[in-house]
């Protein structure tokens, strides 16, 4: 069976809840083991006694159901091994005891993103100083490590995908918390200025997404402005100026991240920015700091 068939997996269903089948429904038991696994030859020997492996025709059939339950094929099976598993095995090769760090997964320096690299960064050099929710991240994904170093470990032992698939599944899913939990410690910016020591401090107000973009934002900004002011002055071309137009509207994307999060941006960079064609809208404080001028004092 190529591709996950809501008809067949209904059939399959249907057949495991009958506790005595005749011997015509073993054999279509039998067709739809051969369906599920190609093993023709498994096929040909419960056709020569098919009562005797009744209960073989039921176990085979409940393992496949597992994945069909989720809406997978076994070709969607083993394509899933083949993403996660050359992963899981970076993440097992790093040597990790209670003084070694837990493997990390690196990230692409222009986008930020995650990708299927793993590095060991360790705890963070200010990890006391973190609030609990993101201290607790290290130790979450301590226990995660354990368990997907578990379900590795077992599916060595097993031949078949199907076998597999609920440890694959586990694997998979574990690795993605842990992946995303990892993003959320890594990127973490504690603010210098004030003590955040609860999940209710000034950093806190932030949400995990808006920490990560301000963390990434001005990296991303260092790197590319001088290539951005370097295009402005050589917009002699169409090609050039669309890759000006470009690389403007990305550094433009991150500068509004620090703006809109009230990020501390220095007279020096912004002159930068602003030479480099990027724009600086009022905020709300600064409209409410015209109202309240000099010229035009706030009542008391």
């Amino acid at each position: 069976m190529n591709r996950t068939d809501k008809l067949f997996r209904a059939r399959v269903i249907e057949w495991l809840a009958k506790e005595k089948h005749t011997e015509a429904e073993l054999a279509d038991g039998a067709m739809m083991v051969l369906q599920c696994n190609r093993n023709r030859a498994l096929y040909n020997t419960i056709m020569r006694r098919p009562a005797r492996f009744e209960d073989k025709i039921a176990y085979e059939l409940r393992k496949h159901l597992r994945y069909m339950n989720d809406g997978l094929s076994l070709d969607d099976v083993k394509d899933l091994e083949k993403k996660v598993m050359p992963v899981v095995e970076q993440v097992l090769h790093v040597e990790v005891t209670d003084d070694k760090p837990l493997p990390s997964p690196a990230y692409d320096a222009d986008n930020g993103q995650p990708t299927n690299n793993v590095v060991a960064r360790g705890k963070r050099a200010d990890h006391e100083s973190l609030p609990p929710s993101i201290k607790a991240i290290w130790d979450r994904n301590a226990e995660r490590y354990k368990k997907i170093k578990q379900a590795h470990e077992t599916c060595k032992t097993l031949t078949a995908a199907c076998d597999r698939y609920e440890y694959t599944k586990a694997i998979a899913e574990a690795w993605a918390d842990y992946k995303k939990d990892f993003d959320t410690y890594d990127h973490y910016v504690l603010q210098p200025d004030s003590e955040e020591t609860t999940d209710t401090s000034a950093g806190e107000q932030l949400s995990a997404d808006e920490l990560k973009a301000i963390s990434l934002a001005r990296p991303y900004i260092s790197k590319n402005l001088p290539d951005l002011l370097e295009l402005k002055k050589a917009t002699t071309d169409d090609e050039t100026q669309e890759k000006y137009a470009e690389k403007l509207a990305k550094v433009q994307e991150r500068v509004d991240v620090l703006i809109r999060t009230k990020q501390v941006i220095t007279d020096e960079l912004k002159t930068q920015l602003i030479e480099a064609g990027i724009t600086f809208e009022k905020t709300d404080s600064d409209e409410q700091g015209q109202e309240h001028s000099d010229d035009t004092p706030a009542a008391e």
